[in-house]
């Protein structure tokens, strides 16, 4: 069946039904299937009154429209063969794809316009009166050229993840098997409306959302952009029922939703996760989908009639996958390529499987070829949707297409069902010197599920070891800053390495990376999300022997040189290029920590110096949540605006501690801090505490040691190491009773913010605080709390352990114990980790807890205990000395 001529059978069945539906400035329009062939008519007329015929090349460059399936199926109409182009490829591209694949014209719009009269000579522009002229005339009636199934459609050119672009042809009969293998599953119908936001020039958009929906009858909407804002707005105004997406689309909104439950205060959140997970197992057994009447108003942002998402052109995440279910949305991932026309498999609507890419959909033959032990090998897959070729290439066709056979590079095996689980790209598999196959899909995955990473690619590169190179795994990872801002973290490669160490112990050797190289900016990727591998390789190998950090391309920015051309961005370059001593030439894209040393305290100093340098007052959140030298000069700039000319200050050689602690809290925390708390309070505080301490008795066998080690006065830091979310009210409940006022707890701000929790927070002794934009206003709570006479409890680690192990204490402790001159009790908590680990959703019960309070220690003996492991000053020592006095207990227990 020809393409053109199936479509003119569907618009004569349905002649008055909206064929698109798109945005324009006054509001929604649409084009009737009749008025869309009329113009496929007047157009075909021009093509061929301008000597276009068979075979002729027709090229599409052009942002999702209705004019684009127009000069898609007016270029069939006549013989031609279309060749789409991205929107996004440079000239030079454009140019080789124009003259590789022929095309001898090229329809394009206003917004690429420049682009395409730079490639090309002849150019038709949608958006020209002249455009508008044509649609408008009367078709001439003329002899049709001679076609058949097999000719050829469009030759689409992939981007590919590991090798240069190859024209792909396809014919009429690829494009159109391949719509009636997904018709005869019975997941859309033609009162379907699908929204198109994917570029057309892929083979999956160009299928899913153009020829298929126009085949059978379908509507597509055009939102006019990809903003979250134009999205919404279609689908609250179109109603469309089915959306062809990416895995990166699917996976922003399922975190926005998931932020957005975060700030559902906690009992209420725990019970809509628990109804939420009840009916996701319900919908798993028997069908039937509750969920999206109990988040029926996330629902209603996707339109009344949005049905069905389909995810596409990369791996979809699993715990996005299951995530959406649980909301009581119904995602289908498929796998295709665009060799393939593109659609291979398709998980069906009443028995979905998480994680599989499917099963092969009808009148597609797959088989898995050259299998391992554990059944996996390549996928081969044969059919009436197999290209005919790649364009001018037979060398690389025949070496892809073997008896009919389509041999996709996928690595992948079957279910006991039948559906495919891929695990890699042939390709890409690294083969060691030992003859070992390592899947870098499977690594990467390890690695992201237990590290706050946001992107990571792996390959295998030559390192230096011992003297000797070696064949070694290395990562490139770009982290996830929001993570870190939120816990409070700013020490970027301590904690990746932390969380990578403890992954790797749980893989064998030969599949550990042995190092990794952290930057800022988005790894290479193909529009539809794939990572490009060998890019990523060729852009950042040269960081694996310096084993450095690249914050983004070295390669400055416009922007960048604007910065470092204004008096600020002058003086902050010169004022870390001095006080860093670095070699390196100090950009604007510089990591704080990674390039500079810049960790948590230094940004204390460094706020301390700005001021001095620039005579004005900066928040800690300018500070704080800065990554790079960038974002502090854009931090500071605007609080420069409008003042006196800047004068030349000059920063301190250091930091006296005592001098910024001292300095009263802010008043929106001395709010928070209860120095007296009356009768109220201490009703509430023993009832509390007693009611959990039997609970935790009965469900854990708690037993507490050591409360005869308290000191009879203070004021003194109770230290524990950090294991769950436990540890604060297992130390409060543990406390002899009577002095409990007296003890002050330094809880995460975030955790503080629900009511129930912020109407507590007096009567708990909490002091909720933010570590990574307020440290210095933590530091002079905590002060403020021990110079009035008051105790402290602290988690020197900072976030919870992920092994179990106790980790490294942060530096503020020492300086809060020197300048306060606190005892210091070491409290250990044993057995919490293994009843709720930070990788765990919910506690285990019936598993034993021990709290043990340690006998205090002074200043002076952990400053010479901490002055053996090598600590180079005061601060570190005391921190140091504390720890090993905690892990001798813990040792002492094992």
């Amino acid at each position: 069946m020809l393409l053109h001529k199936r479509l003119e059978e569907s618009a004569l069945k349905r002649k008055e039904k909206a064929a698109f539906k798109y945005k324009t400035e006054g509001g929604w329009s649409e084009v009737s299937y009749r008025d869309f062939l009329e113009k496929v008519k007047s157009l075909s007329s021009y093509l061929r009154s301008e000597g276009f015929k068979k075979d002729s090349r027709i090229a599409i460059l052009m942002e999702n429209r209705p004019e684009w399936p127009l000069v898609f199926f007016s270029a069939l109409s006549v013989g031609g063969v279309a060749v789409p182009i991205d929107t996004e490829a440079p000239v030079e591209e454009v140019k080789n794809i124009l003259a590789d694949s022929g095309s001898s014209i090229i329809f394009t719009s206003s917004s690429s316009i420049d682009k395409a009269t730079s490639a090309s000579s002849k150019v038709v522009s949608v958006d020209s009166d002249g455009f508008r002229k044509i649609l408008e005339g009367k078709p001439e009636e003329l002899p049709e050229e001679k076609l058949s199934s097999g000719d050829l459609a469009c030759i689409l050119y992939t981007s590919g993840t590991t090798a240069a672009p190859k024209g792909v042809m396809l014919t009429h009969e690829n494009l159109y098997s391949n719509c009636e293998s997904i018709w005869k599953l019975n997941i859309v119908d033609m009162t379907d409306g699908i929204l198109s936001i994917l570029p057309l020039h892929h083979a999956y958009p160009l299928m899913g959302s153009m020829v298929f929906p126009l085949m059978y009858g379908g509507s597509i909407v055009y939102p006019g952009g990809m903003r979250a804002e134009a999205l919404a707005e279609a689908m609250r105004e179109t109603d469309p029922s089915a959306f062809f997406a990416v895995p990166q689309i699917f996976a922003a909104f399922y975190q926005r939703v998931e932020e957005g439950l975060r700030e559902v205060p906690f009992p209420l959140s725990l019970f809509v996760r628990f109804i939420a997970n009840l009916l996701y197992k319900i919908r798993k057994r028997t069908g039937l989908n509750l969920s999206k009447y109990l988040f029926s108003s996330l629902h209603k942002k996707f339109g009344k009639r949005m049905r069905l998402l389909v995810s596409g052109g990369a791996k979809l995440d699993e715990k996005v996958e299951e995530g959406l279910f649980r909301l009581g949305f119904t995602v289908l991932e498929g796998y295709g390529l665009t060799e393939t026309s593109p659609i291979l498999t398709l998980n069906p609507f009443k028995k979905p499987k998480i994680g599989s890419a499917g099963i092969a959909i009808p009148d597609v033959e797959l088989k898995i070829i050259n299998k391992n032990a554990r059944g996996e090998g390549e996928v081969i897959a044969r059919g009436p949707n197999i290209m005919k070729g790649y364009y001018k290439k037979e060398k690389e066709t025949s070496s892809v297409i073997k008896d009919g056979w389509f041999y996709t590079g996928d690595l992948g095996y079957f279910d006991s069902e039948g559906y495919l689980f891929l695990t890699g790209r042939v390709k890409e598999v690294i083969v060691l010197s030992s003859g070992v196959n390592i899947y870098p899909d499977e690594i990467e995955k390890a690695y992201m599920e237990h590290s706050p990473i946001k992107e990571m690619c792996v390959f295998s590169c030559p390192l230096k070891r011992g003297g000797e190179t070696i064949e070694a795994l290395w990562a490139v990872v770009v982290p996830d800053l929001e993570f870190f801002k939120k816990y409070g973290e700013v020490n970027l490669k301590d904690v990746i390495k932390e969380r990578m160490d403890n992954v790797s112990r749980t893989l064998p050797t030969h599949k550990r990376v042995m190092g990794f190289s952290i930057v800022l900016e988005e790894l290479p990727r193909t529009l539809l999300g794939k990572i490009k591998r060998f890019a990523v390789k060729e852009k950042y190998a040269s960081l694996v022997s310096s084993e450095t950090s690249l914050s983004e391309s070295e390669e400055l920015s416009k922007e960048d040189e604007l910065l470092m051309e204004t008096d600020v961005g002058r003086r902050i370059i010169e004022y870390f290029t001095k006080k860093t001593g670095t070699e390196k030439e100090v950009l604007p894209s510089s990591l704080l920590e990674l390039d500079l040393g810049i960790d948590s305290l230094g940004r204390i100093e460094l706020a301390s110096d700005m001021e001095r340098l620039f005579g004005v007052a900066i928040k800690d959140e300018v500070i704080g949540r800065s990554f790079t030298v960038r974002d502090i000069i854009k931090g500071i700039e605007p609080l420069t605006k409008g003042g006196a000319p800047l004068k030349e200050g000059k920063a301190p050689e250091h930091v006296e501690w005592k001098d910024l602690l001292k300095a009263p809290p802010n008043e929106e925390n001395l709010k928070k801090i209860d120095l007296k708390p009356g009768l109220w309070a201490w009703i509430v505080g023993f009832s509390f505490t007693s009611v959990v301490l039997l609970l935790f008795k009965i469900l854990f066998g708690l037993k507490v040691e050591g409360r005869e080690n308290f000191p009879k006065e203070g004021p003194y830091m109770l230290y524990a190491n950090h294991t769950s979310f436990f540890d604060g009210p297992l130390v409060a409940m543990s406390f002899p009773r009577y002095p409990r006022l007296d003890l002050f707890f330094i809880g995460f701000a975030p955790y503080f913010t629900v009511p129930i929790m912020r109407n507590l927070v007096k009567v708990s002794r909490v002091i909720p605080l933010d570590f990574s934009t307020h440290l210095l206003e933590a530091l002079r709570s905590c002060y403020y709390v021990m110079k009035n006479g008051k105790n402290l409890c602290l988690f020197p680690e900072g976030l919870r352990t992920l092994s179990g192990d106790i980790g490294k204490f942060k530096k503020g402790f020492g300086i809060l114990a020197k300048e306060t001159n606190a005892k210091l009790v070491p409290v250990l908590l044993e057995g919490v980790f293994e009843v709720w680990p930070r990788t765990s959703k919910y506690p285990k019960f019936f598993r034993k807890i021990r709290v043990r309070f340690g006998k205090p220690i002074t200043l002076e003996e952990a400053e010479k205990e901490g002055q053996k492991l090598g600590a180079e000053d005061a601060y570190e020592a005391i921190s140091l000395g504390a720890r090993e006095r905690l892990v001798k207990m813990k040792e002492g227990i094992r």
